[in-house]
């Protein structure tokens, strides 16, 4: 039996993510062979599958690990992949001394420099910081957020100059696809952001792009994202930026192409399960 929770598949049992769940949820799971979720699946939905059933789709292993920006940041830690130079801050009193008694003396790397909250999509919550000025108004708006009930959490990283652009690789399932973000005179590439696609440019960087991917993804497990690279002016060679396990879909070619990969996808997940699994 395969049990969806994702209203683009049936499964031979369909469930709603927002239902009520009771003791028989757990049971369901258990004699389920597969199971597949939407990409807005909270964590606590997708923790339970993982215990309860064999194989889960999407495999978002690594998204609840660690969430957010900081999670994409300790994940690059672990597997050794290539960033900026990235710091996690915890709180907003860590980057602003309020208990100097610990003797924490921060030291940043030098202006400009970016400061992302732990979440937050479309370029939102992500700033380019120039001087100690727009540090302390970025830290005193994460700090309203804080006590907002927001999320507790940011990370600074190491500004790359003179990118104009930057790549989103796309994951689904076992297809890799790329295009550039381009938006000259701009920190922010995101596409909400008047950030415009290019897919032809540089076909043999945007290669590179997809094979650091492609690494990342044997290594982690993941299956479906979106992935945000940038390439150093004059380098060969990528950097990640960040992972985003929901991302939109212009840059594919919009929200019904975006669901015939998905739904390939699956049937190819669906297809590569042990027979038994989809009996």
């Amino acid at each position: 039996m395969v049990i969806s929770f994702h209203p683009e598949f049936d499964g031979d049992l369909f469930l709603w993510d927002r239902a009520v769940w009771d003791r028989r949820l757990p049971e369901l799971l258990e004699r389920a062979k597969g199971v597949i979720l939407p990409q807005t699946v909270e964590r606590e939905l997708y923790l339970l599958c993982r215990r309860c059933a064999p194989a889960v789709f999407p495999n978002y292993d690594s998204r609840f690990k660690g969430e957010g920006k900081i999670g994409d940041t300790l994940l690059f830690w672990e597997l050794g992949a290539p960033h900026p130079a990235t710091w996690i801050f915890p709180r907003v009193e860590t980057m602003v001394g309020e208990h100097p008694e610990m003797g924490l003396k921060v030291e940043l790397p030098p202006f400009p420099l970016v400061v992302k909250a732990r979440h937050g999509g479309e370029g939102r919550w992500t700033w380019l910081i120039r001087d100690a000025g727009e540090l302390r108004a970025a830290m005193t708006r994460l700090e309203e957020r804080e006590w907002q009930g927001g999320g507790r959490g940011f990370v600074v990283q190491e500004y790359i100059p003179g990118a104009d652009r930057d790549l989103r690789v796309t994951v689904i399932g076992e297809k890799i696809f790329s295009y550039w973000r381009v938006n000259p005179g701009s920190f922010h590439h995101n596409l909400a952001r008047n950030g415009v696609v290019e897919r032809e440019a540089d076909p043999d960087l945007q290669a590179r792009g997809r094979e650091l991917v492609r690494r990342f993804c044997r290594q982690s497990g993941i299956n479906l994202a979106g992935f945000d690279l940038i390439f150093p002016p004059g380098a060969d060679e990528p950097l990640f930026l960040e992972i985003n396990y929901t991302f939109g879909r212009g840059g594919l070619g919009g929200g019904e192409v975006f669901r015939a990969l998905l739904r390939e996808a699956v049937a190819d997940w669906l297809a590569a399960l042990p027979v038994a699994a989809v009996s």
